[in-house]
Order: structure tokens, then C-alpha cells, then sequence
């Protein structure tokens, strides 16, 4: 066990008569000093190297917390960087797919409208057209039924029934070698049935015999 210093100083030596110290012994007690100086030396030095090295690490621990606070900071700036980068391209997309989506519904809706009004039209144009042909047809009718009450009140006046008469035929000529005057016609160009030929359909109107031109 090493010495203390309170030993060292109250170390007394064995005196002679002659009131010298023991020279044997004052040599043990430095040797065992020396022995115990050197002990505390390198136990010193290794200490020192110890703490040298505590103090490196300590020092590299504290670069490396710097540097990851850095790394820290820098990734948090570069985070908030990112997520404004990120929100203002969202915000932008989102802009876009709205302003596309308006076109959309609005082109969408000019064509409906504009579909809308061509079958508007389209309807009007047919209905325009069935009033014109139902003008038409029944101007038709009309001319038809003048035409038949014109052949029935025909009928029923003098001249049908001068028609209906047989024919005579004059009596042949007592004078010899002339020829007998043939019978007059009994009936007159005038008093000869009027035809009227119908259209099978309303495509055949403009062939109609009887329509006026």
C-alpha cells in the first residue's frame, strides 16, 4: 500500500548514540517513497492520457452534436422548404384541376344548350312542316270534295238526262244509189265523262291529273 503524506511527515527514524539516523532505513523508507512516486505517476500519466482521451471523445461527442443539430436544423429548413414547395404546387394543382373542371361543365353545358336548341329547332321546323302539309293536304280534300259535288250536281241537271236518251238514226234514202247520212253522234264531245284519277298517296299529289298547275 502506498504511503499517504501524513505518513511521510510524521515518519520518524531509529537514532544511534551518536544521534545519527539509521542510514539502512532512512534508504528503505526513500526507496519505498521513489517506489510510490512512480506508482503515482503513471497512475498520473495514465489519468492524464485518460482524461485526454475523455476529453477528445467529449469533444468529438460535441462536433457530432453540432453536426447533427445541424443536420437537424438543416433537415427542418429543408422540410418546411419542401412542404411549402409541396403546398403551393398543390395549391396550384388544385387550382388547375378547378379551372379545368369549370371548362368542363362549361363547354358541357354550351353543347347542351346548343343540342337543345338544334332539336328545338329541328322540332319546330317539323312541326312547320306537318302544319304546311297538313294545309296542303287539306286543301286537297277540299279541291276533291269541289270536284265531286261538281260531277253530282252534273248529274243531276237536264243535260244527264238528255245523255242518258238513245240515240237516233235517220231513215235511209229512197233514192236510189245514195248513201244513207250517217246517225248523228249521240253523245256529244261536251257531254263526256269527266275522269278523275285519285293519287294512291300523298307523294303521287303532284302527279294528280286534275291539280292545277
Amino acid at each position: 500500500m502506498a504511503l499517504t503524506p501524513q505518513e511521510i511527515h510524521a515518519k520518524e527514524f531509529t537514532t544511534s548514540r551518536s544521534k545519527w539516523y539509521d542510514k539502512a532505513e532512512v534508504s528503505d523508507f526513500l526507496d519505498q517513497i521513489v517506489t510510490d512516486y512512480d506508482a503515482l505517476m503513471q497512475e498520473n500519466q495514465t489519468l492524464k492520457t485518460q482524461l485526454a482521451e475523455a476529453d477528445a471523445n467529449a469533444k468529438q461527442v460535441e462536433e457530432m452534436k453540432q453536426s447533427v443539430n445541424s443536420s437537424i436544423l438543416i433537415a427542418q429548413e429543408a422540410a418546411d422548404r419542401l412542404k411549402k414547395q409541396t403546398e403551393a404546387e398543390a395549391e396550384a394543382t388544385l387550382q388547375q384541376a378547378q379551372t379545368e373542371a369549370q371548362k368542363i361543365v362549361m363547354e358541357a353545358n354550351a353543347k347542351a344548350n346548343a343540342l337543345l336548341t338544334d332539336s328545338q329547332n329541328k322540332n319546330e321546323a317539323l312541326v312547320a312542316e306537318k302544319e304546311g302539309l297538313d294545309k296542303e293536304m287539306g286543301a286537297f280534300k277540299a279541291k276533291i270534295e269541289g270536284m265531286l259535288q261538281a260531277q253530282l250536281d252534273m248529274v243531276q241537271t237536264d243535260e244527264w238526262a238528255a245523255f242518258q236518251q238513245p240515240a237516233s238514226y235517220q231513215e235511209p234514202s229512197a233514192v236510189a244509189g245514195s248513201e244513207p247520212e250517217p246517225a248523228s253522234e249521240a253523245v256529244s264531245e261536251d257531254d263526256a265523262d269527266t275522269v278523275v284519277i285519285f293519287p294512291e298517296s300523298s307523294e303521287d299529289s303532284e302527279n294528280f291529273l286534275n291539280k292545277d298547275n
